[in-house]
């Protein structure tokens, strides 16, 4: 009968650790903020963007305090303003700078996070791909965030990068500060 309930005990003890060692290796980040943009072959407006992301991130290694993070970005960035105000372009151009284009991406991001304590610090970078505000790219993204809170749910502040070479030639370059909540 000891031997049952010995048995029990440990089968239970292993099966919350693994379950708590399983719950920690994945997280799922939910940030919005505003974002600036710029393109190297043309001026654009860009004084009113916003950005938005989700990641959903696997930590490689959940019992080392510094471990590697391969993470899918889904996210875009556009500018929201109903009442556009005209960017009078430098002469001798005439006319308005056009609004900076919205686009959508999908990234795999790959990087290393510090744990310490109630305290995340992330750096990720990788490929993406950009579909959107007319012709479509491949890209890089870099996220620098960091996270505090709970077991569970914790704040994240987040800058974010990204640039596109889109398949009409042009670069563009964005960028955003994020603020939002971490779930893992």
């Amino acid at each position: 009968m000891y031997r049952s309930i010995l048995f029990g005990v440990v089968a239970i003890a292993s099966a919350t650790r693994l379950t708590a060692q399983a719950t920690d290796r994945l997280s799922l980040d939910v940030t919005i903020g505003p974002s600036w943009g710029s393109g190297r072959r043309q001026q654009y407006d860009n004084t009113s963007g916003s950005a938005g992301e989700v990641v959903l991130a696997l930590r490689l290694h959940p019992d080392r305090a510094v471990a590697p993070i391969a993470a899918l970005s889904v996210g875009g960035q556009g500018s929201f303003t109903p009442d556009a105000v005209c960017a009078v372009l430098p002469p001798p151009s005439t006319g308005c700078e056009p609004e900076f284009p919205s686009f959508g991406h999908l990234g795999i991001v790959g990087g290393i996070e510090l744990r310490r304590a109630a305290v995340d610090l992330r750096a990720l970078t990788g490929p993406a791909f950009y579909e959107g505000g007319g012709k479509t790219g491949l890209g890089a993204q870099i996220n620098l965030d960091g996270a505090v809170g709970f077991a569970h749910l914790a704040f994240v502040a987040a800058v974010r990068g990204s640039l596109v070479d889109r398949f009409n030639g042009d670069r563009l370059w964005c960028r955003s500060l994020e603020l939002g909540l971490r779930i893992q």
